[in-house]
């Protein structure tokens, strides 16, 4: 597949590699699997990636936290003082954090879409958050595609949209001259969001330097705690780690020490928990426990809680996680999607695609955008979104469609222009969301009682979803039933991103530990499919018997230099592959006989294979042997024993070549495992075939 969509090859590919015998170069017929981990502590040099520091007593330090949500992202800062703190109390200086509002245009919202486009703007706009041009193509959802994006089926359906989009695009010198090329098409959603971080950062950058003073990014260590999901995975975790060291880089903030990462539903769960302790709402005893509901737009999260132990005169709780945080793609992002769907259906699949293709001259190439149209109808909907309460009478605003659009009469529920939507449509919309977020409440209760033998006393209802009336209503009606009390809301938008700061202190739990960035590219040399796309060297090129060209010493690259090393958690990468060779040419054990004795099976002579492991400490890692240098590079050679590779793992291929005659292939993984140390192993089943252990620098 061409590079213009290709994932990385880290994170979920599929790759059909093969090797050339005796030459020890594995071929490949398996799926990467990614998982998780962490290094020792370090400290951070400029431009490398970001390394673990133990927070000196006495120093001030700045609390960083970016809450990047699929619909809104907020930041928030807090100047930590030691001797400050020692003072005053964690729990008095959570009064000073404060949250960025200065989002351009609007300068009082606490946060700011999260939509970007590339488009030209004949206005002068920031082309992200509130401030995008009327007649913008805008891309939304970008986080949720950090999840989605990993199968074979996933990129070729996105690379099918591409292809069919290409096809419309208009690339003529006036419109390339009016509009520009759009920059999107060959991007994967990391890149677009650490695009649309990168203003974020510079908004973030800026507004400090004013209210703190421009020497302070420079001179004050800092420390970033970043949400994300429940629900999300090491490898959306891992584009989000490097999504946010791109954007917030040295050159910005170039006293970043540490980045740690906090579930959203956690964060939330401390300042909820905290403003209803300070405003006495809640009066908890030892072994209470509570749910958190973080509604976003994007995800519902929740977070489950016991008091360990509690001291109201010294304003002290200790509080323990029960079970795991739990979530799903319910938000009221679905609402939307919904509304889109009921707008199409009444309008007609044709109608609905002419309406909302309207005035877009750019294709999507496969990313999730809103065109100006169907931003004009979405903004007229959020009004009669918000505003719905769950009652069955009286008709809602009408949704006007532009004057443009040609209206027929077999359009059901159109009328005067408008398409109307009765309350009983917006149930419909809204049940998807509201019975699934029903259903995590439930599932959260069930894993309170059975893991702690204990009832759920509170459920707080926190994030922008849980201002509806109509989710209020259902998860009051579930409370009831159930005897549990609701706390609704928290009075703060930016709940998510106060939290993460109140976590980064430590109030109440302890603090979250930093993840790292890989020091270097781990890998593999191999051989594959010659392609002229993919730069292969003409002077590397190998014909096999079948007179398949293969691209010969090539290097696979399985973990990346500043990918993410979590605590506390081993990173591994394992790769299927399979070495081939003739059934005449393997030698099998022989009866050796004894005097006086019964014959005996003789081991057979050993058949070597190489797999060559390199590390590149570069930027930009090579991608032939020809472009290793000894600076840079390190390999290490091991070697296996075919004759150990056990029976179960060795399958006879019938070639159809009687002069080649059956062909085995020796079925092994090989696995690079990052914690403490780097070790490279190759393995068939539970038989260690060779490894190898490195330091990691």
């Amino acid at each position: 597949m061409p590079p213009l969509i290709a994932p990385s090859p880290s994170f979920g590919g599929q790759a059909h590699l093969q090797t050339q015998v005796g030459q020890g170069q594995p071929s490949f017929e398996g799926k990467l699997q990614f998982q998780g981990q962490r290094t020792p502590d370090a400290k951070p040099q400029p431009g490398q990636p970001v390394q673990a520091a133990a927070v000196p007593t006495g120093e001030t330090r700045l609390q960083i936290a970016l809450d990047y949500g699929t619909t809104y992202t907020g930041v928030a800062y807090l100047p930590v003082s030691a001797i400050n703190l020692k003072q005053r109390g964690l729990e008095e200086f959570t009064e000073d954090i404060k949250v960025i509002t200065a989002w351009p245009p609007k300068e009082e919202q606490e946060k700011v879409p999260s939509q970007l486009s590339y488009s030209v703007t004949p206005k002068g706009c920031e082309q992200y958050g509130y401030d995008i041009d009327d007649n913008s193509l805008v891309l939304k959802k970008t986080k949720i595609q950090l999840e989605a994006m990993g199968s074979r089926l996933e990129e070729l359906r996105t690379l099918s949209e591409l292809l069919k989009e290409l096809r419309d695009l208009d690339l003529s010198e006036e419109e390339v001259i009016e509009n520009g090329i759009p920059e999107h098409l060959a991007k994967e959603p990391e890149e677009i969001v650490k695009d649309y971080l990168d203003e974020i950062a510079e908004k973030t950058h800026k507004v400090i330097n004013t209210d703190l003073g421009r020497h302070v990014l420079s001179n004050v260590a800092i420390d970033l705690v970043v949400t994300h999901p429940a629900i999300w995975s090491d490898r959306a975790l891992n584009s989000t780690y490097r999504a946010v060291r791109a954007a917030f880089n040295h050159d910005l903030f170039p006293k970043l020490e540490n980045i740690s990462f906090v579930s959203e539903p956690v964060a939330c769960a401390h300042f909820t928990l905290r403003e209803a302790w300070k405003n006495n709402r809640v009066r908890f005893r030892k072994n209470d426990c509570f749910i958190v509901v973080d509604a976003g737009g994007g995800t519902v999260d929740l977070a489950c809680y016991k008091v360990v132990s509690i001291d109201y005169d010294k304003k002290e709780m200790k509080l323990d996680q029960v079970g795991n945080p739990l979530g799903a793609t319910c938000g009221s992002t679905c609402v939307d999607d919904d509304f889109e769907a009921f707008a199409a259906y009444q309008l007609g699949e044709k109608a609905w695609e002419q309406l909302t293709t309207e005035g877009a001259k750019h294709a999507a190439g496969g990313h999730t955008i809103m065109r100006p149209t169907l931003r004009g109808i979405q903004d007229k909907f959020q009004v009669i979104k918000h505003s719905y309460d769950g009652k069955e009478s009286g008709l809602t605003a009408p949704i006007y469609l532009p004057k443009s659009f040609a209206i027929s009469e077999e359009m059901k529920g159109v009328s005067k222009g408008a398409l109307s939507i009765t309350p009983a449509d917006l149930k419909k919309m809204f049940d998807r969301s509201v019975n699934k977020t029903l259903y995590l409440i439930q599932q959260a209760v069930t894993q309170v009682k059975l893991g702690e033998e204990l009832p759920v006393k509170t459920i707080f209802l926190s994030g922008g979803f849980a201002q509806n009336k109509y989710l209020i209503q259902r998860v009051k009606e579930f409370c009831t039933k159930q005897k549990i009390a609701l706390e609704e809301g928290n009075g703060s938008w930016a709940a998510v991103a106060r939290g993460a700061i109140i976590k980064s202190l430590g109030i109440y739990t302890e603090k979250p530990k930093f993840v790292l960035g890989s020091p270097r590219h781990y890998g593999i040399k191999v051989r594959r499919p010659f392609a002229s796309y993919e730069n292969h060297a003409r002077s590397d090129i190998d014909v096999d018997a079948q007179g398949i060209q293969w691209a010969t010493d090539q290097i696979r690259w399985f973990i990346h230099k500043g990918d993410a090393l979590f605590p506390n958690k081993p990173t591994v990468a394992k790769y299927e592959l399979h070495f081939s060779m003739s059934a005449n040419d393997f030698p099998t054990a022989q009866p050796q006989n004894k005097r006086g004795g019964r014959g005996v099976l003789q081991q057979p002579a050993a058949v070597f294979r190489d797999v060559v492991f390199l590390s590149s400490s570069r930027d930009k890692a090579p991608t032939a042997m020809s472009m290793v240098k000894e600076e840079s590079e390190q390999m290490y050679t091991l070697k296996v024993n075919l004759t150990d590779v056990p029976q179960a793992h060795i399958v006879q291929v019938e070639t159809g070549n009687k002069q080649q005659g059956r062909q085995l292939q020796f079925h092994v993984v090989v696995e690079i495992q990052v914690l403490d140390q780097v070790t490279m192993s190759i393995k068939s089943g539970d038989t260690v075939l060779a490894s190898k252990k490195i330091d990691l620098e």
